[in-house]
């Protein structure tokens, strides 16, 4: 399956949220309507039927999405954080002002 770095920016970010928050933390890697497959962190997340593991950041399961797998089986890829005062993304990171990004390598 992939493999699945941690920006030390990201990091940061992800430790600082796990300590503000009480429930379970995920990342998700989906085909989303508007971001694609932006990685997406919630709160107590139902993950759907098929996903599967392919890492941690921080303790948090990283999880992609059945239709992504054959695709990202030997992926090496990086989460990262950028600056991006305007999402309305529904992830936790979008509070703070910044956004979880994948990037290939």
């Amino acid at each position: 399956m992939a493999t699945v770095k941690v920006s030390e920016r990201a990091s940061e970010m992800l430790r600082q949220i796990r300590r503000k928050r009480s429930g379970v933390l995920t990342i998700t890697i989906d085909g989303g309507c508007c971001e694609g497959t932006a990685p997406h962190l919630y709160e107590d997340y139902v993950v759907p039927s098929g996903s599967v593991e392919i890492g941690r950041a921080e303790d948090i399961p990283i999880y992609i999405a059945p239709h992504f797998q054959d695709q990202y089986k030997r992926a090496r890829v990086t989460i990262d954080l950028i600056d991006d005062e305007s999402s309305d993304a529904m992830s936790i990171e979008t509070e703070h002002g910044v956004r979880l990004v994948m990037r290939t390598g």
